[in-house]
C-alpha cells in the first residue's frame, strides 16, 4: 500500500525474504512479528498472480532484482513464492506447474533445494481475496480471474509510483489474459510515453471530459495530485457470487468543465454462470463527455460487431472474451495503444472506447463473458444475457 505498485511489492519481497534467509543462516533473531509479515507479503503475491502464474502490473515497476541470478521479466513474481515456500515449509506457495527457480539454490543452498522438493504437492485452490490496505480485489474460480484496483496514489497521496487507475480491473480466462494494466515502460528517458502510461485514458476505467482522475504534469513524472481518493463501500465473497462496489471523487475536484461527477463501479462474479457484470453510475450534474474504455492483452484479434458488443480472439487457442454494452453506448471505436511487460519494452496492444454525451446522473452496464474453445458463442451470449437479466 506505501507505493500502489505491485512491481515494487516484489522488490521489496525480495530485500526482506534474502535478508531474513542470511539472518537465519547466521543466527540472528528476528522477532515473529516480522516473519508473520514476511508470510503476509507471499500471500499477497500468490493472491494476485493470475491462473497463468503472471503477475499484474498494477502502477510502476522498473523490473529490478536484488539478485538477478536470472534475468526476470517484471510480470515474472512466481519464482520468489518457491523460495517462501522452502523458508516457511508451506506447500500453498509451491506450484508443480512451475519449475523450481535457480534462485532458491543461491539463497538456500543444498538444504533449501531439499526442504522445497520435500514438500507435498498443493491441492488447494487460490480463493477470491480482498486487500483493504493495497486497495486490491481478485475475484476468482477455477482459470477465471478479474484482479479490480481500488488502490490511492501511495507514498501518502504524492503518487511516485501510482498511476491514474481508480476502479480498473484486469480479466483472465481460459488459459490467457485478455484485459490488462498497460505496466510502466519508461521514466525519465521519454517523458511523454512515462505520462501516458500512467494516464487515464491507458486504463479499464472511465474517463470523463478527458480530464485526469488525478491532475499531473508530463514534466513532474513522479508526482500526482490526490484528488481522486478511491474508496470501497462494499466487498462479498459467496460460492456463488462475488460482489465488489467502490467510488472515486477524482472528476469532483473545482473547476471540472460540466460540473463535478463521481464514479461509482459495482463489479458481480457469477461464478455458476462463468461472467462478470459491471454498473458504471456516474453521479452529479451537468453534461459530460464519458468515455469507458477495456485495455487488451497483445496478440489477440479485436472485432466490433453490429451488436456494439467487442469480441476478444486468440487465434491460437480459440479462446475469446466478449464485452457486452447492456445500454449506453453507441458502437466502440479501437484504439491503437501500448502494453510494457518489462522495463524500457513495449508492444501494440488495442483499447475498445465507448464514447458517449450524457447528462448526469447517468448508468451504463456490460458484461465481460468468456468463452473456451469449443463453446458455442451465441448459445453462450445467450444463455448469459438472460441470466444476468434475472
Amino acid at each position: 500500500d506505501s507505493e500502489a505498485s505491485t512491481g515494487y511489492h516484489r522488490f521489496v519481497l525480495e530485500l526482506f525474504l534474502h535478508s531474513f534467509i542470511l539472518a537465519r543462516a547466521n543466527a540472528i533473531e528476528i522477532e515473529e512479528r516480522y516473519w508473520r509479515k514476511l508470510r503476509a507479503m507471499l500471500e499477497y503475491v500468490r493472491a494476485y498472480l493470475r491462473p497463468c502464474g503472471r503477475a499484474p502490473l498494477i502502477g510502476d515497476t522498473d523490473s529490478g532484482q536484488v539478485l538477478p541470478v536470472r534475468t526476470r521479466a517484471a510480470d515474472d513474481h512466481a519464482y520468489v513464492l518457491a523460495v517462501g515456500a522452502a523458508v516457511f515449509g508451506d506447500a500453498r506457495f509451491k506450484d508443480q506447474s512451475w519449475p523450481m527457480p535457480e534462485e532458491l539454490l543461491w539463497v538456500s543452498g543444498p538444504q533449501g533445494v531439499s526442504d522445497y522438493e520435500s514438500l507435498a504437492t498443493n491441492t488447494e485452490d487460490v480463493t477470491s481475496k480482498g486487500f483493504k490496505d493495497a486497495g486490491t480485489y481478485v475475484m476468482r474460480e477455477g482459470d477465471l480471474y478479474l484482479l479490480f484496483n481500488a488502490s490511492g496514489n501511495g507514498l501518502d497521496g504524492r503518487g511516485s509510483h501510482g498511476h491514474n487507475d481508480a476502479l480498473s480491473l484486469e480479466v483472465s480466462a481460459c488459459g490467457r489474459s485478455f484485459i490488462v494494466d498497460p505496466g510502466t515502460y519508461v521514466y525519465t528517458s521519454d517523458l511523454h510515453e512515462r505520462q501516458l502510461f500512467r494516464s487515464t485514458a491507458y486504463h479499464s476505467t472511465v474517463e470523463v471530459d478527458g480530464a485526469e482522475q488525478n491532475t499531473n504534469d508530463e514534466q513532474t513524472p513522479f508526482v500526482m495530485g490526490d484528488e481522486a481518493h478511491p474508496r470501497v463501500l462494499g466487498w462479498d465473497v459467496t460460492p456463488e457470487r462475488d460482489t465488489i462496489i467502490a467510488e472515486h471523487d477524482g472528476y469532483a475536484r473545482p473547476r471540472m468543465p460540466g460540473g463535478p461527477i463521481t464514479h461509482r463501479r459495482t463489479i458481480e462474479f457469477d461464478k455458476r454462470g462463468r461472467y462478470w457484470t459491471i454498473e458504471d453510475a456516474l453521479t452529479g450534474e451537468g453534461e459530460h463527455a464519458f468515455r469507458f474504455r477495456y485495455h487488451f492483452a497483445e496478440n489477440l484479434d479485436l472485432i466490433v460487431g453490429a451488436d456494439r458488443n467487442v469480441r476478444a480472439c486468440d487465434k491460437m487457442t480459440g479462446a475469446r472474451l466478449v464485452v457486452v454494452a447492456l445500454d449506453g453506448p453507441e458502437s466502440p471505436a479501437l484504439e491503437e495503444r501500448y502494453a510494457s511487460r518489462d522495463y524500457g519494452a513495449k508492444h501494440k496492444t488495442v483499447s475498445a472506447c465507448w464514447t458517449l454525451r450524457a447528462r448526469a446522473p447517468f448508468t451504463c452496464r456490460w458484461l465481460i463473458v468468456p468463452i473456451c474453445a469449443g463453446e458455442d458463442e451465441n448459445a453462450r451470449l445467450e444463455l448469459t444475457v438472460a441470466r444476468a437479466g434475472q
